[in-house]
């Protein structure tokens, strides 16, 4: 059994015959990569060059030399704009259903970028449709790391064309952010939303407090200061930690709440800093308590996390050495987690630091 597949063992006469046929379409696929390569040493950019990559690239879309390939070819229809805009917009289409079949392929996608900025040269690009067109895709695979980025790419040139419109600017990032709260709360362990959503806080928190004239609302609110943003995400976060104590897509985003500058600097004093990595201490470690009930041990992810929030509070209590708890649970994570003992024997000898 394979990912819960159960394994077909082939005959001898089976094996022969997908030996052949396998030969066959090795054969036909070298075949046609020499005869590409002759065209283009031969400068040859026409239509049925183009054809011949469509073939080579439906087989083989990390065949990044075709890509090349075919970007000089469109680049022979350019003199003729309108021509060189429906040949783009067609690429763009066949470069959809590529991701459809192949969603994690990075040559597709820079691809797909490449015709945009053309589409772009000519005054011509349309991106609220490839905003629609990314969304979809991020439908069909909501985790999926490079829809995310490429998503990123879309919504930054979306911010290139309100050029000074700040309301507009501001609506499209609180727009991105309420988009990462529904999928986080569909599924708490996709890491690009969390991802997305640590960019987007930053920059709208500075949008609004660059620009006081800048219209308020119930959006714009939760962005006043640091700490309602803060208290807002430690909420929503406290599910993911409840459900899913394993995940470590939660696990980075709190640490990343806890940790960074952003949040620590808007403390008005270290004694209310101290009160909540305490609070989030008394959580972890009821939750870490329901899972020993349940399975007899501490739970990694739980461990660790209290490891990382009591380092944080030595460091504000400017102690250098590590606590007996620090150790203990250090020790226990050697047992419960193998895989990363030497990691934990270094901290307990103090040549990495915990946070």
């Amino acid at each position: 059994m394979q990912h819960g597949v159960k394994r077909v063992s082939l005959s001898e006469e089976a094996k022969r015959s997908k030996l052949e046929k396998d030969q066959i379409k090795i054969k036909k696929y070298r075949d046609l990569t020499s005869e590409i390569f002759e065209l283009r040493d031969k400068k040859t950019y026409n239509d049925e060059a183009l054809l011949k990559t469509n073939e080579i690239l439906l087989i083989n879309p990390e065949f990044y030399t075709m890509w090349n390939y075919r970007r000089e070819i469109l680049n022979t229809y350019k003199p003729d704009l309108t021509v060189y805009e429906d040949i783009l917009n067609q690429d763009l289409n066949f470069v959809l259903a590529q991701l459809k079949r192949f969603p994690k392929c990075y040559w597709i996608w820079n691809h797909r970028r490449w015709l945009l900025f053309e589409l772009v040269s000519i005054g011509k690009v349309n991106w609220k449709y490839e905003f629609g067109i990314v969304s979809k895709l991020l439908e069909l695979d909501q985790r999926n790391y490079h829809g995310w980025h490429y998503r990123r790419f879309v919504v930054s040139n979306m911010e290139l064309e309100c050029k000074d419109d700040l309301p507009k600017i501001l609506k499209i990032n609180l727009d991105e952010f309420n988009y990462t709260t529904q999928k986080i709360q569909k599924d708490f362990s996709n890491f690009s939303a969390w991802h997305n959503r640590a960019k987007l806080i930053p920059k709208i928190h500075d949008l609004i407090h660059k620009n006081q004239g800048l219209p308020s609302s119930s959006e714009t609110d939760l962005f006043q200061n640091t700490k309602s943003i803060l208290d807002n995400d430690l909420e929503m976060i406290k599910t993911g930690i409840y459900m899913s104590p394993e995940d470590t897509s939660v696990w980075y985003y709190l640490q990343w709440l806890l940790s960074d500058p952003f949040f620590k600097n808007g403390f008005e004093s270290k004694e209310d800093y101290l009160e909540v990595l305490n609070q989030q201490l008394q959580v972890i470690d009821e939750v870490n308590e329901m899972e020993k009930e349940d399975t007899g041990k501490d739970n990694v992810g739980c461990l660790k996390n209290i490891v990382f929030i009591k380092s944080l509070i030595q460091q504000e209590n400017n102690q250098d050495k590590l606590t007996d708890e620090i150790k203990e649970a250090l020790k226990i994570l050697t047992e419960i987690d193998p895989l990363r003992k030497n990691k934990y024997l270094q901290q307990l000898a103090g040549k990495v630091e915990i946070c």
